[in-house]
């Protein structure tokens, strides 16, 4: 499998100590030149920073053709409309993205999708994980916002699947 990633995934992952899932998870992460442009940004945290400049072979950046016919119904960050144009011509089997906006409009160009909560959920099911209910604290200490409702859903589904 392999997955495109827009900013955010990469740099909460990397934030929390879990970006080596993604290496588990697929065989290859591809971004675009403009999320590693917004990775390795002075206005990134330092770690993060750092971190996405040594990321394993399971990681490339990929410069993204656009073209005149790559319009989009709204306007959309540079990462975004990067991410879901390499999606599309990589053929990726999901594109990982939280924003809102760019969910919405990869859903509409039938892009399959994941976000943050769903690669540490899908790494939680497959066993990647030691202590789901910790990571998910430490997202939300790292900034990242998870609706109360979405988080109690995901810790019973993972209450769940260790009862099984």
């Amino acid at each position: 499998m392999i997955a495109v990633s827009n900013t955010t995934p990469l740099r909460y992952l990397i934030a929390i100590g879990q970006d080596d899932l993604l290496g588990k998870l697929f065989e290859k992460v591809f971004v675009p030149t403009g999320v590693h442009e917004e990775l390795t940004d002075a206005r990134t945290p330092e770690a993060v920073r750092r971190r996405v400049l040594s990321l394993a072979a399971w990681f490339e950046v990929r410069a993204v053709r656009q073209s005149h016919e790559a319009t989009f119904p709204v306007t959309l960050h540079r990462g975004e409309r990067e991410a879901i144009l390499l999606a599309e011509a990589l053929r990726a089997d999901v594109l990982l993205v939280d924003e809102q906006i760019g969910r919405t409009i990869a859903l509409s160009r039938n892009l399959p999708l994941s976000g943050t909560l769903g690669v540490l959920e899908r790494a939680d099911r497959m066993g990647f994980v030691s202590d789901f209910p910790q990571i998910l604290q430490r997202l939300k200490a790292s900034g990242f916002f998870i609706a109360h409702s979405l988080e109690q859903q995901l810790l019973q589904r993972h209450e769940a699947r260790r009862a099984k």
